[in-house]
């Protein structure tokens, strides 16, 4: 008497899932946690918030950024966009202010053995206010139309839920481990959704710990 094998046990996603977000998401945690070897950075700082950077307007908002995030190596898989590094950060307020969700790339050049430049472009989600009513509207009362004003000048209105996140770092490898950075992380729309754009700038340090083999 022949015994037939047990077919192979395939794992079924739930139901109502979408092929491509399981596709989407196998390639961010490939991109995030390394091929053949695990290897990136994680890091933590301290910002100080919505400052004028010449950018931004600035001085909407109170308390300090406290961002984190992991960016992976240099990724041989994207080298026909120069070998980026693919970073995934969030930022959160102390005071009530705006917190943001980024992702994007960055590009480190090397200034000598410990020090490096890093510029990066990515795009993030908040989730603060969009869109004040506007104070040119026809048909408003002097006071409603004095409130918006005071509103515009006073509460910062990102003007999209999708942001640019430029931002720059200046590093330092203090160990092979551990690096320090000066960081500057900018949030705006460009002007893509509008002629009024604030933006909102945060300058601060962070601390990283290098893991896995770096490139």
């Amino acid at each position: 008497m022949s015994i037939r094998p047990s077919p192979p046990f395939v794992k079924r996603p739930p139901a109502g899932a979408r092929p491509g977000t399981w596709v989407l998401a196998a390639a961010a945690l490939s991109c995030l946690c390394g091929g053949p070897a695990i290897a990136g950075e994680a890091f933590v700082g301290l910002y100080a918030h919505d400052v004028d950077d010449g950018i931004s307007y600035g001085r909407f908002e109170d308390g300090a950024q406290v961002v984190a995030g992991v960016r992976t190596t240099a990724l041989d898989e994207l080298g026909f966009l120069g070998r980026p590094r693919v970073h995934l950060l969030a930022g959160a307020n102390t005071s009530g202010g705006v917190n943001y969700l980024a992702t994007g790339l960055g590009w480190r050049f090397d200034l000598g053995p410990r020090f490096y430049l890093q510029p990066g472009l990515g795009v993030a989600l908040h989730d603060r206010r969009v869109n004040l009513p506007s104070p040119n509207e026809p048909g408003l009362s002097p006071d409603e139309r004095l409130q918006r004003q005071r509103d515009r000048q006073s509460k910062l209105d990102l003007g999209s839920r999708v942001l640019f996140e430029p931002e720059l770092s200046l590093g330092w490898k203090a160990t092979r481990r551990l690096s320090l950075e000066l960081s500057w992380i900018h949030l705006s729309h460009g002007r893509l959704a509008g002629h009024y754009n604030p933006g909102v700038a945060d300058v601060g340090l962070r601390v990283l710990y290098r893991y896995g083999l770096d490139r």
